[in-house]
């Protein structure tokens, strides 16, 4: 059986009087897609925080290829190859897309020729399938040109684990088929990647497995051809669809309350 690169063992976190956690386990395996889905204030902020340095769980064991590992800082969870991209990803617009997928390589004292940034840049992005001129200034990058920036920065980092979160809010329809192929190409380097959105269609075009959490516990871990939406949506909010109203359609014989003609 494939050794698990990430476990989350037993995690549970308070805020004061609020449990955001409890008892939380996960494991994700090597070159897998894992879809986290729920609703909003289910916990998953709060998992992404503590997976990626952020916040430390109060108690439970996080592990990386089988060892137990603690994680005190972003920089600490990078150590341990799991990172992390969000909607909208920090790119410094002054520098070039190859100074910028560098960046945190500098501040770890490791010293470069412009030649070999240059060449590793390509190196990193080519994989991807996405087409990006690495001396280009950051400032002129689409949205999607930046989380790509970023995906590369990751992999410069030796990342096993990369967190994409809510990564597609704000992109159009084209640049979110790009970046699932992103995250497929990802996949086949052997990198794991954990996906979190609301957008269901995009976890059944993704995933190869899936879990819901629901008030800051976990439901279930399922392969994604064991479900259906409407069972997710169960899972999530602990209640079959059926449970919500129905919304009825309008009655167009109604009285017009306002009409528009001839507008100019």
């Amino acid at each position: 059986m494939t050794q698990p690169v990430l476990e989350l063992l037993g995690l549970s976190k308070a805020f004061a009087a609020t449990q955001a956690l409890k008892d939380m386990s996960l494991a994700v395996l090597p070159g897998e897609v894992h879809a986290i889905v729920g609703e909003n204030g289910a916990g998953k902020s709060t998992l992404i925080k503590i997976m990626t340095g952020v916040h430390q769980p109060d108690t439970g064991t996080i592990r990386v290829d089988g060892q137990p590992v603690t994680l005190r800082s972003t920089q600490s969870a990078q150590d341990a190859g799991i990172a992390a991209i969000y909607q909208e990803p920090m790119v410094f617009p002054d520098l070039n897309v190859a100074e910028n997928i560098f960046i945190s390589n500098r501040s770890k004292g490791r010293i470069m020729r412009w030649s070999e940034i240059y060449a590793e840049s390509e190196s990193l992005i080519a994989p991807l399938g996405v087409k990006l001129d690495v001396r280009r200034a950051a400032s002129g990058l689409t949205l999607a040109e930046q989380q790509t920036v970023e995906i590369a920065r990751a992999l410069s980092l030796k990342v096993k684990v990369l967190i994409m979160d809510e990564p597609t809010a704000s992109l159009s329809a084209h640049e979110v088929t790009r970046l699932l192929d992103i995250a497929r190409a990802l996949k086949a380097q052997g990198v794991a990647v954990i996906y979190i959105s609301h957008r269901l269609d995009e976890i059944f075009r993704i995933a190869d497995r899936v879990t819901v959490i629901r008030d800051g516990q976990h439901i279930s871990t399922k392969p994604i051809a064991d479900v259906t939406e409407d069972g997710l949506v169960k899972d999530m909010v602990g209640r079959a669809l059926e449970s919500f109203a129905v919304k009825t359609a309008a009655n167009p014989h109604g009285e017009t309350l306002l009409s528009v003609k001839n507008l100019t």
